[in-house]
């Protein structure tokens, strides 16, 4: 018999679920509380009607990563759009994905999950209600995937003062253009990717833009092309495998500092390969144009003239408003904490070391609860619909039996040997615990399910040449999520194989 598969929003992760399930004869049933698909990466504006939109993008936002290594394994990105897209380019290449696969007929929209709770035979049941009904329903499926996402629940910092500003406070999930902005003097808070985003947005409106970094050094800022070429196509197997991360980092720390100037009191000190830097470009003109102007972290918030003290102690008078852009809580208010996180004892055990704790194993199983997933809640990786998708792929994997999970105290011993890796590797700032190096991560999945793409097998296949290209070119999704057909037209997109048909093929080859 079939197993019933609840899936828990249809934004990217939820839509790969939905079609690794068909692929694998699952029966799907997708819960989405909005009445669209693709999650935080569908935009919209903040009005009368929509005071509190679901998703945290903005108008000028653009993708961080290439098109080549954003698509999906199966579907490539038009070759003639643009290397990195806008959120027109995004919305229309997800909805042509969700009608590519005939998603739609899967998904109840406008529909809130309330509770998602195991029951004495390991059973979940999923109660939610749907908009405009006042009558809550459930049911009871076999296995949960939690593709809700970790940029709902905004992080708001804590300031003296913050209760008496008289200027606007609001976090960056709720910015979405500079409209409204004009003539304003705006201090944004934070230097993550979302932070110098909406600083240089800013300056196309507001007179003055200040910019608060809280540890009292920038990030390091890498910008979307380097020496003509987008950042991520520089990274290949073999640079990936057989150059060790100091050095990669080191390569990398020269060509930014010799081709984007930091101000010297703001050089990031800490190597490359510990932190989470953050992409932009645009940001280094505006340093140097003064129409962003770096200040330290907020000390005291005052109640007249709209005045803010630094630590440094200096002073801003007259800002009208103050975005918080301080990232997330990871936030499931359908699910007991202890299920996502471990309980106490992890959070004793590495909460004063790490943010973002959960406990799951490859990123995807709490230990204890081996039929519920969490799709698509990493950081800090490449592309996160290649990732989500792969983890869809993997987590059907084991629901079908084609891979079976470890015992719960080795998942446990695998995570802690996880956390202390990162304790060892990055700094205090980037230390969080669903943070991944992207290569390594996906091949890890990939092997388990039978799509590496083996030396070997290329060459016997294809060969010394096409290896090459596997071995020093782009490492795409296609590539990754694959194990050997080429298109006749692009030798560096490998299509998709049908995992049980290369089960089947592995069990006559053996």
């Amino acid at each position: 018999m079939a197993k019933h598969i609840a899936i828990i929003g249809a934004g990217v992760s939820g839509l790969a679920a939905i079609k690794e399930c068909l692929d694998n004869d699952l029966i799907p049933i997708c819960f989405e509380q909005n009445s669209f698909i693709g999650g935080i990466w569908r935009y919209e504006n903040v009005s009368e009607k929509n005071k509190e939109p679901y998703s945290s993008i903005y108008k000028s936002i653009l993708t961080n990563t290439s098109k080549e290594m954003t698509t999906f394994s199966d579907f490539p990105i038009p070759a003639d759009w643009p290397t990195y897209l806008n959120i027109s380019l995004v919305e229309k290449y997800i909805d042509m994905y969700a009608e590519k696969f005939n998603l739609l007929p899967h998904i109840k929209f406008n529909t809130t999950v309330l509770n998602v709770s195991i029951l004495p035979d390991k059973r979940w049941k999923v109660k939610y209600i749907i908009q405009h009904e006042n009558e809550e329903k459930e049911e009871i499926f076999d296995f949960v995937m939690v593709c809700s996402g970790h940029h709902r629940k905004p992080r708001w910092p804590e300031y003296k003062g913050m209760d008496l500003f008289k200027g606007e406070q609001i976090h960056s999930h709720k910015y979405k253009r500079a409209v409204g902005f004009e003539n304003k003097r705006v201090l944004v808070v934070g230097c993550g990717n979302s932070a110098l985003d909406i600083a240089v947005d800013l300056t196309h409106a507001a007179s003055q833009v200040y910019l608060s970094i809280r540890r009292g050094k920038l990030p390091w800022i890498i910008p979307r092309f380097v020496n003509g070429k987008a950042r991520d196509h520089r990274t290949s197997r073999f640079s990936a495998y057989m150059i060790p991360p100091s050095i990669r980092g080191k390569m990398t720390e020269n060509s930014i500092i010799k081709y984007f100037p930091f101000p010297s009191h703001l050089k990031p000190t800490d190597p490359l390969i510990a932190t989470l830097p953050t992409i932009n470009f645009e940001i280094f003109q505006c340093f140097a144009a003064g129409t962003v102007i770096v200040k330290p972290n907020i000390k005291e918030l005052k109640s007249e003239n709209k005045q803010i003290e630094f630590v440094d102690g200096t002073f801003l008078e007259d800002i009208d408003t103050i975005i918080y852009s301080t990232g997330y809580y990871i936030d499931y208010p359908f699910l007991e904490e202890q299920i996502f996180t471990g309980g106490d004892e992890i959070e004793q055990e590495f909460g004063k070391d790490f943010r973002d704790l959960v406990c799951l194993y490859k990123m995807l199983f709490p230990p204890k609860y081996p039929n519920i997933a969490f799709l698509g809640l990493v950081l800090g990786a490449g592309a996160i619909w290649p990732i989500s998708e792969m983890q869809a792929r993997y987590v059907t994997s084991h629901i079908k039996g084609f891979i079976k999970l470890p015992s719960q105290s080795k998942m446990e011993k695998s995570i802690r040997s996880y956390y202390e890796s990162i304790h060892r590797n990055c700094c205090k700032a980037a230390r969080s615990a669903i943070r991944l190096n992207y290569i390594s991560y996906m091949d890890t999945l990939s092997k388990d399910i039978g799509c590496y793409p083996y030396s070997y097998e290329i060459i016997k296949k294809f060969g010394f040449k096409f290896w090459k290209l596997i071995m020093f070119g782009m490492v795409t999704p296609i590539q990754e999520g694959t194990l050997g057909m080429v298109q006749e037209k692009l030798l560096h997109f490998i299509t998709k194989i049908n995992l049980n048909q290369l089960l089947k093929e592995r069990s006559i080859n053996s």
